[in-house]
């Protein structure tokens, strides 16, 4: 596959699986991407895990009046300001259209409240301070495996819960015995979350890199169909379609008109004495009048279910739809103009050797029994000549059948 970009991400990527827990971010351009890619996914998660985090805090007070348990009334406004911090959040990637720094406000609200369970830790008694103390390893487990973030701010994040959760043993004059058992459980717990953080993030990154490659593949693979389509449905040297992809547009027409009772019209043309001209002027020549004459032709197509042919080697075929007759006769007279212009057929010489242009106009009458490739074929007898020099002597336009 010749594509830079899709080289860069197979770059990425390789460097994904390479690089420390530290340095697991993309390009400037692509982390953007990255990032807006996992938006909507950060803001489901971050507002259903304050919300939830905010439910567990509110309970936790219910269970304390219910155990007869109380603290210091600070320790209480603490935790009311960590449940509306953690509302607020909930609230901001609610209405934020552009959701950012997602991650320090997740941060903040995490340290927030791990200061909060330790200040309840300090004023609880036995055995109920332990249990808050590693309720600590929830919220980390809430800040890095569940909302993802990223390793660098995982493992900042969690050295400062672990200052705090050892400021407060020290404030309490924890037993040494009981300090290292807490510790231990706590370093354990925060390693644990990091580890789930790094493999997640990891995990994600790659699986989006994945998806990126093979977005790349399936748009490469479509553009190669369609020039692979193009090149089988195109005429080589006018770039008009050839007749199989013709008859293809001129069969849906058909069927279109049968069942609208809609007008569909061919014109048909051919260069007469074509091997003369090949003979007088040379192969190059004849290309040269093919593709003037196909750009003439593309000039009055302005349907999208118009169509226009190379039919054979001097044969030319039109699909006009959608038109009134007197539009038809407009645009077909149009088409006249531009064709008596081409230089080659004014060439005295040219003319000598009874090189001209034949042209007629044809309605389509669709019929459940009918072909149309046998009316391509049909369309082609007998057409009258556009006279180059002077006025025609029979204006094919004139000749619609009623």
């Amino acid at each position: 596959m010749e594509n830079k970009k899709y080289y860069q991400v197979v770059d990425e990527l390789s460097a994904i699986r390479d690089s420390s827990p530290f340095g697991m971010t993309f390009r400037p351009m692509l982390e953007l991407q990255y990032q807006q890619a996992f938006g909507l996914w950060y803001r489901d998660t971050i507002r259903s895990a304050a919300l939830l985090a905010a439910f567990l805090l509110t309970f936790a007070h219910l269970v304390q009046y219910l155990a007869g348990l109380t603290v210091n009334p600070w320790v209480e406004v603490g935790r009311i300001v960590s449940i509306t911090a953690l509302l607020a959040t909930a609230w901001y990637v609610t209405k934020s259209r552009v959701l950012a720094y997602q991650h320090v406000v997740v941060m903040l609200n995490g340290l927030l409240a791990a200061g909060v369970i330790v200040s309840f830790s300090i004023f609880y008694p036995s055995p109920f301070k332990y249990i808050f103390y590693c309720a600590i390893i929830l919220v980390q487990i809430f800040m890095f495996a569940l909302i993802r973030m990223p390793f660098n701010y995982a493992f900042w994040g969690g050295l400062v819960i672990l200052v705090i959760t050892n400021i407060g043993l020290a404030f309490e004059g924890t037993a040494f015995e009981e300090w290292v058992f807490l510790d231990f459980m706590l370093i354990a717990g925060t390693v644990l979350a990091l580890m789930i953080c790094r493999r997640m993030e990891k995990n994600a990154r790659e699986s989006y890199l994945h998806a990126l490659m093979l977005s790349m593949e399936r748009d490469e693979l479509k553009q190669q169909n369609a020039v692979l389509r193009d090149r089988l449905s195109c005429d080589a040297i006018t770039r008009l379609l050839n007749r199989r992809a013709f008859e293809d547009a001129v069969l849906d027409e058909w069927n279109h008109a049968y069942q609208s009772q809609r007008k569909g019209f061919l014109v048909p043309i051919v260069i007469k004495q074509f091997k003369a001209l090949n003979e007088l002027r040379g192969n190059d020549v004849g290309d040269d009048l093919l593709r003037a004459i196909a750009r003439t032709i593309n000039n009055s197509l302005f349907e999208s279910s118009d169509a226009a042919a190379r039919i054979s080697g001097s044969r030319f075929c039109l699909l006009l739809t959608n038109a009134s007759q007197h539009e038809i006769m407009r645009r077909t007279k149009k088409l006249q103009k531009g064709l008596r212009k081409l230089e080659v057929l004014r060439d005295p010489e040219v003319i000598a050797a009874g090189v001209e242009l034949g042209m007629d106009i044809i309605e389509m009458a669709p019929t459940p029994e009918g072909d149309p490739r046998d009316e391509i074929e049909r369309s082609f007898k007998d057409l009258p000549n556009i006279v180059i020099n002077g006025d025609p002597s029979k204006d094919p336009s004139q000749r619609l059948v009623s």
